[in-house]
């Protein structure tokens, strides 16, 4: 495998489900192979309901401002880009940064995202 595109889906993952993906995905890859992946902010969904971290590493989040979701979802959000660099080792980090999306007619406070790219 050349390349891996993990978008918007690593993060509802257990801690330990994830590390073991993340070792899963390093033995598939070619060498030189490059990963792409985003993980949900600590930031993110602020404006919904948050449910205390559990020991798998995922938080309960319910409650959306505007009515567009019902029931619950379980996320596990990154807090920095240190930890994000952490949890997609043994990949060699070539990129990191973060981005928001915003829909001024639909607010449900910050999404924002970190993105990594890495290379095996």
């Amino acid at each position: 495998m050349d390349f891996i595109f993990a978008n918007q889906s690593l993060y509802y993952l257990t801690k330990q489900a994830f590390k073991e993906a993340m070792q899963e995905f390093y033995e598939l890859c070619n060498e030189g192979a490059i990963i792409f992946a985003t993980m949900m902010s600590d930031k993110g969904y602020s404006m919904y309901e948050r449910g205390e971290l559990m020991d798998n590493g995922l938080r309960e989040v319910k409650g959306c401002p505007s009515g567009r979701l019902s029931g619950s979802s379980y996320i596990r959000f990154t807090k920095d880009i240190e930890e994000l660099k952490e949890d997609f080792k043994p990949f060699k980090p070539l990129f990191w940064g973060d981005y928001e999306l915003i829909n001024l007619y639909n607010f449900e406070g910050s999404v924002e995202h970190f993105i990594y790219i890495g290379q095996k």
